[in-house]
């Protein structure tokens, strides 16, 4: 009974298209740009060398920093 009535209230909810239009931004982009590399301060170091090549040099739990790829700095894709 429980996911019947969960499924007549999302039937009833108002409908929004903004998950769809930012799914498709971004889509763009990775057609425009392709597979972009991770930054080296993002990825593990799982190797002696990976370390000294700064892999995830700096890297904290949480940061204000944008993450993104420089191609794609600045963008926004979900905005509410």
């Amino acid at each position: 009974m429980n996911l019947a009535h969960g499924v007549v209230y999302l039937c009833q909810c108002k409908k929004d298209r903004s998950a769809y239009a930012a799914y498709m931004k971004a889509m763009e982009d990775v057609k425009k740009y392709g597979n972009l590399s991770i930054p080296l301060h993002l990825r593990n170091p799982e190797t002696k060398l990976m370390e000294e090549l700064d892999y995830g040099k700096g890297y904290e739990k949480y940061s204000k920093e944008s993450f993104l790829p420089a191609q794609l700095k600045g963008k926004k894709y979900l905005i509410r």
